[in-house]
């Protein structure tokens, strides 16, 4: 009887596991529409588990996507755990970060990059911009901010976790 209700209890885990993996997983059409709304209720980040904050927080604008090959969307806390997720798991995603001033979805690689002193999740302090004009305009309103290129970021993420 032991063995049974043993055998219960590890198939319920998994179960419960494949539940939880499947939260987000949707058709790669569902998926490019998740670049219309905004993050779940409840999420945590895929990486950190952390949580995932909604546009309408302060902290919603560090908040990262990646659209897997098949459709599954997960959500990231800040830029650190979207691109080091990635490379943990040898794999390309469709990779988008929220625009600073229309909290709108970006493509990151297409992204401008600006480093600031502000407060993000994970403390990576990068804020995001659809327009280079937006990020060069940020700037000349906050001393101590810079431009940074998506292969510097990238690079620091990877040593920052490594």
């Amino acid at each position: 009887m032991k063995k049974l209700f043993a055998l219960g209890i590890i198939l319920l885990s998994i179960i419960s596991i494949g539940f939880i993996d499947n939260k987000h997983k949707m058709s790669a059409e569902a998926a490019k529409s998740s670049l219309e709304q905004d993050v779940p209720d409840n999420t945590n980040c895929a990486f950190c588990n952390m949580v995932v904050y909604q546009k309408k927080d302060n902290m919603g604008v560090f908040a990262g996507q990646a659209i897997k090959k098949k459709g599954k969307v997960v959500y990231y806390d800040d830029i650190g755990c979207l691109l080091y997720d990635e490379v943990k798991n040898k794999t390309e995603n469709k990779k988008y970060v929220r625009d600073y001033k229309t909290l709108k979805w970006v493509q990151a690689e297409k992204a401008t990059y600006v480093k600031t002193s502000l407060a993000s999740p994970m403390d990576d302090g990068y804020i995001y911009f659809n327009k280079e004009a937006d990020a060069k305009n940020y700037i000349a309103k906050h001393s101590g901010t810079k431009i940074v290129p998506y292969k510097t970021v990238r690079k620091e993420s990877i040593e920052k976790y490594q």
